[in-house]
């Protein structure tokens, strides 16, 4: 063929972007009505969708020099591989069908499809890794006002059913990529893109006042990192949009566990129907991104995003913000420079009405718009001429040019395509409602036609962007890299670090609590609460009122010799002598009053206890007289008469006044009890910190030892916490009601106490009847010389059976029997609970608790992420937080350098393949050398 000569110059094979970064672009369809000099089943040049692409050797408009002789040249043009046809293509069932397997028929028409996908899979790559941050990404966005036609014009994009509904799918937008799989089966993986925090206003839903410049998207806060949820993949298409809608569920409720909303799984998806939760939603709106991908043998390969319809008015007042952030949130997507707008206007409504437009032109994004008409089985007549208008591009609203597409929802997703090619051709029925002005503009109808141009239109944008997608990528890589060096340096095995740091501090924690140190210090704690305990024994008045008065005579008898006639004591008040303070004398010229104490008890077990030195730094010193008084026999006396039943003997006491005042007395320990459990944590907290300075000091800057001390601080406030409980229930048991079981030792402490009292008693009454001199003092038993206790023995032997027996002896022997009990229960309490907190709570850190705790916490006995322990090696955790955020933004662009590196590679092999010119002269290896640029400085990067 003469048309092949030497003047035609041929694209390099193979290889995409070699035509899509030359001079040559891929203007929309031509807004030119003119009748075609071609048959409707050839398409020229000017409105082939794939102009220029990559072409096969036949010549294209710019090579191919006419001669008179020539005939009319004949334009290849790129169709879909076979497997599309599968789908029910209408661009099958054309005349074209036979020309596209033709034209296929050469392998380099196989390339040029291989190219285009490679390009698309790419883009779709990084808009995935969400790298649109550092380098512009083009992109397809569907804007629309609502009840536009979107989400069927979006079914029909992506070949599958998705929710057509004014419901939950209109609050947030959509990332739908498509891939072309050779594999004989479908599926659809489901993410959540979270680029925004949630934080709602305490007391109030947002206000359209609250949307600004600085916050478009109240109450969401943009974050500084994109964080992705992978969150169900199915393999049916009929439940794509149960899982979509729930998706976007779990979108609206961005701080509850999405896992909650899978599908199937989650307990609120078994729970709750799907309306009821897309009402009941914390958000109304999220910029955040349900992302879709969808793999399939015959789809195309193409990515875009679908946002929510503009709209106007909400259902409810409070919600007019949304309106606001939604515009808002259309702009922005409007204005990315690399953006390809497709705008959904339906052709059953006036033009003028669009929203989307003003927010088109505000941003001045119109010349890189397309506009897409839908809903064209709905034209009403009188509308036929404006939108004429829109084709010939009489009103050059957009610079991309118009497409019509027809998707009603009454056809089934499989019969659609089938349906609009019908429709379009007018052989829908005998009666099509697609007006016959509209068939010049065939080639611009159908969303199989948008589909080429549109994938089309994104490869050739993203080839034309690559070289300096490319760059940007690489230079923010080499500034991550910098900054990370910059950051205070790691240990070199840094694992080994942190398992060999704290295993050095469980080995000091242990060899601490069980060395002397520790258990001197809590030795002693112990005795002071014991002495504490023992010294809040109940104190006895006993002092009765008859004896206030006393009548002295000059020849009483009854008179020690040498005493003296004076006024007597009115009233002695009785207390333990164990008590450090003396009330001081009060001195009366009438009645002149002494205080004298009881004596606590006879040398024993017991008052070596008591008697022990007191330490001024005992932290139970303010405990030591709350049983002071605590009993008076007179108000025994009152007690017995109160709840004895009539005609029952005065001496017989019941059970009820001996049980109430013994429990009064022991439920004083509350108290004391809750600050030795402090006390011993605090010791236990100063020990295992001690350990922790001694282990890991030397890291102290660093965030293992923060990390360490609070969780030590944790584990020992949950281990107190737990010994608290136990210690809880023995003092309730303690305060429940009396209880005995071992009589000898209770009988024992008795005696000993009902001998103090009746020594103090008997010592009363003598003085107040001056049968011995009144300045006489009881004295404490041991501060008394072996001489003067047989001395006052004598005495008290003398001159107690001559004034006869003592009318409170039997509320004597009750303060003796509760003074008893009390000594029998604190023994037994303070044993047990010293033997409670040795057995459980330094059981704990002696023996494997606290290691489980540390694994579980740093994984010291397992593996975990080397991130995990890098972030301990950390000087701060804001080093921690931006070294981690710098990692994963490296770990990002690393992959999209990858995946333009293999792009790159793929483009060189076929190069290699069909090796040949570039295109207009240009070397062939244009667009190889452009992937490979910067190679030795990737791998160094890398």
């Amino acid at each position: 063929m003469t048309r092949l000569g030497k003047v035609v110059k041929y694209e390099r094979l193979g290889s995409p972007a070699a035509s899509l970064i030359s001079d040559t672009t891929m203007p929309p369809p031509s807004p030119s009505p003119l009748k075609r000099k071609t048959p409707p089943t050839e398409y020229p040049d000017t409105q082939s969708v794939a102009r220029s692409f990559i072409r096969s050797h036949a010549p294209s408009a710019e090579t191919w020099h006419r001669r008179d002789d020539d005939t009319e040249p004949m334009f290849m043009e790129m169709r879909r591989l076979p497997d599309s046809f599968k789908q029910g293509s209408p661009v099958s069932q054309n005349a074209d069908a036979s020309f596209s397997h033709q034209s296929f028929a050469h392998p380099t028409f196989t390339d040029i499809g291989l190219k285009q996908k490679a390009c698309n899979d790419t883009l779709g790559d990084l808009q995935t890794l969400g790298v649109s941050h550092v380098a512009a990404l083009p992109e397809l966005v569907l804007v629309g006002d609502q009840s536009a036609g979107k989400s069927s014009l979006m079914s029909g994009l992506a070949r599958v059913s998705l929710p057509r509904s004014a419901g939950v799918c209109t609050r947030c937008p959509l990332h739908i990529r498509l891939i072309s799989s050779k594999i004989d089966h479908w599926s659809c993986t489901v993410s959540l893109q979270r680029d925004y925090d949630f934080k709602p206003f305490p007391d109030r839903k947002p206000k359209t006042s609250d949307v600004t410049v600085a916050n478009p998207f109240p109450p969401w806060v943009k974050m500084n990192h994109r964080d992705t949820k992978p969150f169900k993949t199915i393999f049916d298409p009929s439940e794509i949009e149960e899982v979509l809608r729930w998706a976007q569920v779990a979108i609206l409720n961005h701080n509850r566990n999405f896992e909650l909303f899978i599908p199937g799984e989650g307990a609120v998806t078994k729970e709750t129907p799907l309306d009821l939760a897309a009402r009941e939603t914390d958000a109304q709106f999220s910029p955040n991104i349900v992302a879709l991908e969808i793999k399939g043998p015959g789809l195309p390969d193409l990515s875009f995003y679908d946002l929510p319809g503009v709209f106007q008015s909400p259902e409810k007042e409070e919600d007019e913000y949304v309106v606001k952030v939604v515009e808002k949130l259309t702009l922005e997507y409007i204005r990315r420079e690399k953006a390809i707008i497709m705008w959904a206007l339906p052709m059953n409504v006036d033009l003028e009405n669009s929203t989307c437009l003003g927010i088109i032109r505000k941003a001045k994004a119109a010349p890189r718009t397309i506009g897409v008409m839908t809903k064209a089985d709905q034209l009403p007549p009188q509308n036929i001429p404006n939108w004429l208008a829109m084709f010939r591009g009489d009103k050059q609203l957009v610079g991309q040019g118009f497409f019509a597409t027809s998707r009603p929802p009454s056809q089934p997703l499989e019969d659609a395509a089938k349906w609009e090619e019908l429709f379009f051709n007018r052989q829908v029925d005998g009666n099509s409602p697609w007006p016959i002005e509209f068939a010049d503009f065939a080639d611009r109808c159908g969303v199989e036609v948008l589909l080429k141009f549109l994938s089309g239109k994104l490869t050739e944008a993203f080839a034309r962007s690559l070289p300096s997608i490319k760059e940007t990528v690489h230079r923010r890589i080499i500034t991550i890299k910098d900054e990370l060096d910059a950051l205070p340096e790691l240990p070199a095995n840094v694992e080994h670090e942190v398992k060999r740091s704290l295993f050095k501090f469980l080995e000091q924690v242990k060899s601490a609590i069980r060395n002397t140190g520790f258990s001197s210090e809590w030795n002693t704690l112990n005795s002071q609460f014991q002495t504490c305990v023992f010294k809040m024994k109940p104190t006895c008045k006993v002092k009765d009122s008859e004896l206030q008065t006393i009548d002295i005579s000059a020849d009483s008898e009854a008179t020690t010799p040498g005493s003296s006639k004076r006024p007597r004591p009115s009233d002695s008040t009785m207390r333990n002598i164990s008590t450090p303070t003396r009330r001081p004398r009060q001195d009366n010229a009438a009645t002149p009053v002494k205080h004298e104490e009881i004596a606590a008890a006879s040398p024993s077990r017991a008052s070596s206890i008591m008697g022990a030195p007191e330490s001024r730094h005992s932290p139970f010193v303010r405990f030591f007289n709350r049983g002071r008084c605590a009993m008076d026999i007179k108000d025994i006396r009152n007690r017995i008469l109160r709840t004895k039943r009539p005609g029952m003997p005065r001496d017989l006491v019941p059970d009820e006044v001996r049980e109430t005042l013994c429990l009064d007395a022991v439920k004083k320990w509350e108290e004391p009890l809750d600050t030795y459990i402090l006390k011993t944590a605090e010791l236990l907290e100063r020990t295992a910190n001690a350990a922790l300075d001694e282990s890991l000091g030397v890291l102290r800057r660093r965030l293992i030892f923060k990390d360490c001390h609070d969780h030590l601080k944790r584990f020992i406030e949950e281990a107190v916490a737990s010994q608290r409980a136990r210690l809880s229930d023995m003092f309730n048991s303690e305060t429940y009601q009396l209880y005995m079981m071992n009589d000898d030792a209770f009988h024992r402490y008795k005696a000993q106490e009902m001998s103090q009292l009746l020594r103090v008693r008997g010592i009363i009454r003598l003085k107040s009847l001056t049968l011995i001199d009144w300045n006489y003092t009881a004295q404490r038993l041991e501060d008394m010389s072996e001489e003067d206790k047989i001395k006052e023995r004598k005495m008290l032997d003398t001159y107690l059976p001559k004034i006869g027996k003592d009318p409170y002896d039997t509320e004597i022997e009750v303060a003796g029997f509760v003074r008893g009990y009390y000594m029998m229960a604190a023994a037994r309490f303070v044993e047990g609970v010293t033997m409670n907190v040795n057995s459980n709570l330094l059981r704990t850190f002696r023996e494997k608790q606290l290691d489980m705790s540390l694994d579980e916490k740093f994984h010291i006995y397992s593996h975990s992420d080397p991130d995990q322990y890098n972030r301990l090696m950390e000087e701060d955790d804001r080093t921690a937080k931006r070294r981690l955020q710098l990692k994963g933004e490296m770990d990002k662009l690393l992959r999209a350098m990858h995946s333009i590196n293999e792009l790159g590679s793929f483009s060189g092999d076929a190069i290699d393949a069909h090796g040949s010119s570039g295109v207009n002269g240009s070397n062939p290896n244009h667009f190889h050398a452009i992937m490979e640029s910067d190679c030795e400085m990737d791998d160094a990067v890398l």
